[in-house]
């Protein structure tokens, strides 16, 4: 059975913590999506009669940056500028001018970790999935 991760801590508008690591075979450059539960009512079969769950909303997805036994820190994603997207022959990464986009976390749950330079806002206890 999976187990379910959630938000553990938020560094920073660009960092979160989840409570999973190792211990669930999560890895460096694994993607996360940060959801959000649709309504509670189940959405059910009409030929069956059985319950398929809820719906997800998707408040952000993160990338696994650092792995430890039963956590791991994940970062938005990066994007390249559309200037250097515009170019001829332009292979995104490869000129290191990404930018990274800032998760829309709860400012007021911002409570660091490294030092380092309105959708439904990110919080503590978020579920995560892995993609």
């Amino acid at each position: 059975m999976v187990q379910e991760m959630k938000i553990a801590k938020i560094i920073s508008t660009k960092q979160v913590v989840v409570n999973a690591g190792i211990n669930i075979g999560l890895a460096v450059g694994d993607e996360l999506e940060i959801i959000d539960k649709f309504g509670d009512d189940p959405i059910i079969d009409p030929n069956t009669g059985e319950n398929l769950g809820t719906l997800d909303l998707v408040k952000g997805t993160v990338i696994v940056s650092k792995v430890y036994p039963h956590m791991a820190i994940a970062d938005s994603p990066k994007t390249s500028t559309l200037a250097n997207l515009m170019r001829p022959n332009y292979l995104p990464g490869l000129h290191g001018d990404t930018i990274q986009k800032d998760l829309n976390v709860d400012p007021s749950q911002i409570t660091g970790g490294f030092p380092q330079s309105d959708n439904q806002q990110i919080r503590i206890g978020d579920i995560v999935i892995k993609r």
